[in-house]
């Protein structure tokens, strides 16, 4: 048995990095899945995947930052399951990065719609579908990141953007509670695809410090998001997690401790 066995669970952004491998963990896990994403093609691969380990799944091409395509996506899960037991807002388009002074109020724009605003519209969207279920409920899981609470450099309209996330999530944790409906977030800390993709494309001095910033933990090696990241977020999919609301969680082996 799973730990997701006959739970829908929703999932954006999953055509690489973290998405990709939390769709695949869930589907291990016995997750039925609605997963999305604006890269088709990719996506239609990580459906494969999924369909491989036996899950049944919805797969939409979506661009998150526009709210008439959640709506569709939303829509064609209901029509397909009925319900939404998991809802894991984990897209984000990450804008160029630089000095505060350097960056432009559109790059700030696109973060906010295709992260904010998106977890802001899903969260209404599947509300209808999550509410007063019996037992351990639903939960709903939005993606932050340490470079938010850390205030990381060149990260301004990243971080505003996932700092918004955390205060947002912790009021919907304490209005939603009443239809047993639980709300966390999760600083996630691993190596994907998408970073192998970027780093790439720097010189090997470069490659060489990157590497290096992701061992910066007590365990002295680098995260893998399939195996030490997404079963944190499988836990705060599962029964589990049921007297857990309102918490931030770091995935990241260390990388950030404090009281």
């Amino acid at each position: 048995m799973g730990k997701l066995d006959g739970k829908v669970a929703v999932i954006t952004g999953c055509a690489s990095g973290l998405g990709k491998q939390h769709a695949l963990r869930f589907a291990r896990e016995g997750a039925k899945l609605a997963i999305c994403d604006i890269l088709e093609e990719k996506l239609m691969e990580t459906k494969r995947l999924c369909e491989e380990q036996g899950a049944e799944i919805v797969a939409l091409r979506c661009d998150v930052g526009q709210y008439d395509d959640l709506v569709n996506f939303v829509e064609k899960t209901a029509e397909r399951f009925g319900v939404v037991d998991v809802l894991l807002n984990n897209a984000h388009k990450i804008t160029a990065l630089g000095p505060f002074l350097d960056s432009d109020i559109e790059n700030l724009d696109i973060e906010l719609h295709t992260s904010l605003y998106a977890t802001w519209h899903m969260m209404k969207l599947c509300f209808p579908y999550m509410r007063d279920k019996p037992g351990a409920g639903a939960s709903i899981i939005n993606t932050a990141s340490k470079a938010g609470i850390e205030g990381t450099p060149s990260y301004a309209a990243y971080s505003a953007a996932k700092e918004a996330i955390r205060g947002l999530s912790r009021v919907v944790a304490r209005e939603w509670g009443e239809y047993n409906i639980r709300v966390n977030t999760v600083c996630p800390g691993g190596w994907t695809d998408n970073i192998t993709d970027v780093v790439n494309d720097q010189g090997s001095e470069i490659q060489d410090w990157v590497r290096e910033a992701f061992k910066d933990n007590p365990f002295h090696k680098i995260g893998e998001p399939y195996e030490d990241v997404s079963p944190v977020f499988v836990f705060l999919a599962s029964d589990d997690s049921h007297w857990m609301t309102g918490q931030n969680l770091h995935a990241d082996g260390g990388a950030w401790i404090s009281a």
